[in-house]
């Protein structure tokens, strides 16, 4: 069982992972909800416990988005198509603290991934205390 929460702190989410990996996908539309790549796992719609205030918006005929209506953070992807994938519920694994701790099983719509966002591109890296000493105030 995981616990996680939106970034304000407002919606609080307990999952159990139905799966043993994380997909990612960079897909256009993940992409504009989460302004890179969308890093989810699956969880059991039944056993999930969302509490807050989490608002649901329609992005497909098959599917909807759930997110904080205080700080906007993204919650889950649900399709409510009917068919073989009813139900399914991907939550957003960054609303996890200490991360999952399940590896990357698969990468959705790799065709439509921008080049720049491959990060295994040669780039400089940053550590927490590096970019709180160049974002803080003096």
């Amino acid at each position: 069982m995981l616990d996680g929460q939106c970034m304000c702190g407002a919606v609080q989410v307990r999952a159990t992972p139905t799966k043993d990996f994380m997909t990612a996908c960079s897909c256009e539309n993940c992409r504009r909800w989460t302004g890179g790549v969308n890093f989810t796992f699956n969880a059991d719609e039944t056993t999930a416990e969302m509490t807050g205030p989490v608002k649901t918006v329609q992005i497909a005929p098959w599917a909807e988005r759930g997110f904080c209506s205080d700080c906007g953070s993204g919650i889950f992807y649900r399709v409510v198509a009917e068919g073989p994938n009813h139900g399914l519920l991907k939550l957003s694994a960054g609303l996890f603290p200490n991360g999952t701790d399940l590896r990357l099983g698969v990468e959705y719509y790799v065709d439509q991934r921008p080049a720049q966002f491959d990060l295994s591109q040669p780039h400089d890296t940053m550590t927490t205390e590096e970019v709180n000493a160049l974002f803080s105030a003096s």
